[in-house]
């Protein structure tokens, strides 16, 4: 049943954005906690990440943006709540220090989808990532996104968008209807309307 409680989001009840962004990392069955997650981007997804983050029991998250005054804000909107994560803020020019030893990398930009082509880290950067590192996207179309083409030729494991958009779509759906979503159908409904 949908609890209803302040959220870190500034929103009331469950947070699809939320359970959409665990449940493909969720299945990876992988012990999360000593992961140090690479956030791109300090919008309304990278809240969502964040707390999803915590909830997969990361101690620390670094989130990375273009203008220091809004990652100062990102960074100063989670003081009065308790995560059990340290959220560290870095401009984007420090990013390229942190990729070799990167093991969860989240694009949370519109850089990449379809109205906004390009990628968000240059193909020479993501030569620097560790093989097998988990390079998740949010971004569902196009599929793949270059940012993941490039980092999948590096050896690294890519989610993309589409399952995020699946689950919290299931998740809306069972507290709205209060039955289990067809999670499968849904899933092929979306492949079959991007693949058109």
């Amino acid at each position: 049943m949908n609890t209803v409680s302040r959220s870190p989001l500034g929103w009331r009840g469950t947070n699809t954005d939320i359970a959409g962004f665990l449940a493909p990392l969720q299945a990876l069955k992988r012990d999360w906690r000593e992961t140090e997650p690479l956030i791109l981007g300090n919008g309304g997804a990278a809240r969502a990440v964040v707390v999803g983050c915590a909830q997969l029991g990361c101690r620390q998250i670094h989130v990375f943006g273009r203008s220091w005054e809004k990652l100062q804000q990102f960074q100063a909107s989670w003081q009065s709540f308790a995560l059990g994560t340290t959220i560290q803020v870095h401009p984007w020019s420090e990013l390229p220090q942190f990729l070799p030893q990167a093991q969860l990398l989240v694009n949370t930009t519109p850089i990449g989808m379809t109205s906004h082509r390009g990628t968000p880290i240059a193909a020479q950067a993501l030569g620097q990532l560790p093989r097998h590192c988990v390079v998740y996207d949010l971004i569902y179309t196009p599929r793949p996104t270059e940012f993941l083409r490039l980092a999948a030729e590096q050896g690294a494991l890519t989610i993309d968008g589409l399952e995020m958009l699946v689950q919290q779509g299931a998740v809306a759906l069972e507290i709205w209807l209060d039955c289990p979503a067809p999670v499968a159908v849904m899933r092929q409904a979306l492949l079959a309307h991007f693949a058109a």
